[in-house]
C-alpha cells in the first residue's frame, strides 16, 4: 500500500496551524470595540422612537413600527473554531397599514464594528432600498424642498439595486439628529417625515 506522506504531513500541519490560530484569536479592548460616533448617531436617531411615518404630496401616509432592537458583541477567545470579534447594533421595523410595499428583504438598519480591521459599517434595508458601506456619504447642507418642508443637514443615500416596484425606495434622507427625514420612490414620489 502506497501513502503520499508529503500530502499527509502537509494536511496534518494545516490542521494544526488552523486549530492553533483559532485558539489564539485576540480579544480586543472596550475602546477598540466602540462604534464610531457618526455611525452611532445615525443609528440612535432612527431608533429613538417606537414608530415613524411619512406623507406624500397627496397626503397619503406610510407608517412603520420598530419590532426589534438588539445588540450583539462577540469578543472572546475560543477553544476551537470561534467567530471573529465584532459588535453589532440592529433595528428591525415593518410597515403597517393597507398599502404596504412587497418586500424582497427585511426592513432593518444596523451598524457594525470590526475591531480587527478597526472598521465601522452601516447597512440600511428600507422597503427594498439597500445600502451598505464602510464610510458615510458627506453631510449635505444644501436645502432640499420636499412636500413643503425644507430639509438641511442630512445624509443622502441612494441604492444601486434595480428596483421592481413603483413604491420601492430609491433615495433615502437621514439626519444624525432627527432620523429618517424622507425618501423618494422609484416612481419619483417624495415622502417626507411627518414631524
Amino acid at each position: 500500500m502506497f501513502y503520499n506522506w508529503k500530502a499527509i504531513i502537509f494536511g496534518f500541519c494545516f490542521v494544526i496551524v488552523f486549530v492553533g490560530f483559532s485558539c489564539v484569536r485576540k480579544v480586543y479592548s472596550d475602546d477598540r470595540m466602540q462604534i464610531d460616533p457618526s455611525f452611532l448617531n445615525i443609528f440612535n436617531s432612527v431608533t429613538k422612537k417606537g414608530s415613524f411615518s411619512f406623507r406624500d404630496s397627496n397626503n397619503n401616509r406610510k407608517a412603520f413600527i420598530i419590532t426589534n432592537i438588539d445588540s450583539v458583541i462577540s469578543n472572546q477567545k475560543g477553544w476551537f473554531i470561534n467567530e471573529a470579534p465584532y459588535k453589532l447594533l440592529i433595528m428591525k421595523f415593518r410597515e403597517v397599514g393597507p398599502d404596504t410595499t412587497q418586500l424582497e428583504r427585511m426592513n432593518e438598519i444596523f451598524v457594525n464594528k470590526d475591531p480587527a480591521a478597526n472598521r465601522n459599517s452601516l447597512c440600511i434595508q428600507f422597503n427594498n432600498f439597500y445600502y451598505s458601506g464602510d464610510s458615510l456619504p458627506s453631510l449635505n447642507y444644501d436645502p432640499l424642498y420636499v412636500n413643503g418642508k425644507i430639509i438641511t443637514g442630512y445624509y443622502f443615500f441612494k441604492t444601486s439595486l434595480d428596483l421592481k416596484h413603483s413604491n420601492d425606495v430609491k433615495e433615502l434622507y437621514i439626519s444624525a439628529g432627527k432620523g429618517f427625514l424622507g425618501f423618494k420612490t422609484s416612481s419619483g414620489e417624495f415622502w417626507s417625515n411627518e414631524e
